[in-house]
């Protein structure tokens, strides 16, 4: 009988090799080919999933997205009774490169938003990727208003932009050592107890 394939999961493990050969060599050393070696498997089978690069890397860009959003989840679910801010606290913690796979997204997110300057494609799921974080922030930040963990005067529609784009901002430096990621967590730590009662 033939082995059954799961054509979602091969498409899964590809993405992975992409994200692997960005994070060694970097954005323009992607190619069908390198990523074939990087998966071990033969070109073809890059080829059968993916006829153009392009197409390969617009999959990679939506399942790093969903790699994310599953290591939140699972962080999230991690948490015994967390008010508002821990599960803020926490979210923010996985968007930063402060462990290995942390790193690996950061270097690969970094690298799409600089092909995302010259291919709308990438730029549309960026966008998209960040207004969906932001209604979620945002919808966080309201429900620590209702619940009264947040200061007074704290408007959680200006603050829940204000705390992510500082987030983002933190990337950079603590991909490239300026900012230890002890040091990155504590910035943020120190903005949530500017929003936290």
């Amino acid at each position: 009988m033939p082995k059954q394939v799961d054509h979602e999961q091969r498409r899964r493990l590809l993405a992975e090799a992409v994200f692997a050969v960005i994070g060694t060599r970097g954005f323009e050393a992607v190619s069908l080919r390198d990523v074939a070696v990087q998966a071990g498997v033969s070109m073809g089978t890059v080829q059968y999933y993916f006829p153009t690069k392009h197409q390969m890397l617009l999959f990679a860009l939506g399942h790093m997205r969903a790699r994310v959003l599953a290591r939140m989840q699972a962080t999230l679910a991690a948490l015994e009774n967390p008010t508002r801010r821990d599960v803020i606290r926490a979210a923010t913690a996985v968007m930063l490169p402060v462990d290995e796979p942390g790193r690996e997204e950061a270097c690969v997110n970094i690298a799409f938003f600089s092909a995302a300057t010259v291919t709308p494609e990438y730029a549309q799921q960026l966008r998209d990727g960040y207004a969906r974080i932001l209604t979620v922030s945002t919808a966080n930040l309201r429900e620590a208003a209702r619940l009264g963990e947040l200061r007074d005067g704290i408007d959680p529609d200006r603050e829940a932009p204000a705390l992510y784009f500082l987030t983002q901002g933190l990337i950079g430096p603590i991909l490239i050592g300026l900012y230890p990621p002890d040091e990155a967590m504590s910035l943020v730590d120190d903005q949530l107890d500017r929003l936290f009662r």
